[in-house]
């Protein structure tokens, strides 16, 4: 696409040629914006038209583009004009406007506050307290486990070799896996370190997980072949569905469950003491 001064497109400025010819009225200050269309006393200019104009679009998508946003922006425009010599009630708009830019501006200044005075860093004592006595609120809707997971082409070389180290998490054995997976793997995830949903890896093993995670305890490590591909999973850690949560997973419930009391607790002083300040200083006055 094509672009010309202040980063607007082309086929804007041939927009803006056309408007200039056809247009015939007093001189308008616009700020130094070019305007493309005028309802009245609203300009649409050429400054903000290019802002939404998609970018790659054709010449001749660009121009049809541009013509449609046009006329919906006039109909727009026409609607809203005609709504305000119609609507009468305006005590009440500008009640729900006021209300709404009160909103905006409190909603805003809580934000800066809390930035400001507020340390979002929790003790961990206090989110392992919080865990400890509250299991119940954090259980498993689906099964979590920790461990491997690899898909390798079942023609890979040292296929042997690999279904004995992706049952091994020694460090030795786990860089011999490291190694092989980058060379030979179609898929390979680790997560001895993190617990990872079930459903994370339906889709990548052709046998309903779900169903078989109930018989980990017995088995924890899986082989399945097909035509082109091995599948091997080891579960070294796992916890069912319906179980408590591991804190681990909990752990970002509790923070945003903490953080918002924090900050209800905070904002709730902030409000006491700013009242208590207008009320000494006769700010408040009650009737």
């Amino acid at each position: 696409m094509r672009y010309c001064r202040q980063g607007i497109p082309f086929v804007v400025w041939m927009l803006v040629g056309v408007w200039t010819m056809v247009a015939c009225q007093e001189p308008t200050e616009h700020g130094g914006k070019t305007p493309l269309v005028q309802v009245e006393d609203q300009y649409l200019y050429a400054e903000d038209v290019a802002k939404v104009l998609p970018f790659g679009l054709s010449a001749a998508d660009s121009a049809a583009f541009m013509k449609d946003y046009l006329r919906k922006w006039a109909e727009e425009q026409t609607l809203y004009k005609q709504a305000e010599r119609n609507v009468t009630n305006n005590e009440r708009i500008n009640q729900l406007v006021e209300e709404y830019r009160r909103s905006l501006i409190l909603n805003d200044y809580e934000k800066l506050l809390i930035q400001q005075q507020m340390s979002e860093v929790l003790p961990e004592e206090d989110l392992q307290r919080y865990y400890d006595g509250h299991k119940e609120f954090f259980v498993l809707d689906e099964a979590v486990v920790k461990g491997v997971f690899l898909k390798v082409p079942v023609g890979s070389p040292d296929l042997k070799e690999l279904k004995k180290w992706y049952k091994d998490n020694s460090e030795a054995t786990l860089e011999k896996l490291d190694k092989y997976a980058f060379r030979h793997a179609v898929i390979y995830e680790y997560f001895y370190d993190q617990w990872l949903p079930i459903s994370e890896l339906e889709g990548k093993v052709i046998v309903n997980l779900e169903e078989l995670s109930a018989s980990f305890e017995k088995q924890r490590n899986i082989e399945i072949e097909d035509e082109a591909y091995c599948y091997l999973l080891h579960v070294e850690e796992y916890k069912l569905k319906g179980e408590v949560k591991p804190y681990d997973l909990a752990r970002y419930e509790i923070v945003d469950l903490l953080s918002n009391a924090h900050r209800v607790e905070f904002m709730q002083k902030v409000k006491g003491d700013l009242y208590n300040k207008a009320l000494d200083r006769g700010r408040i006055i009650y009737y």
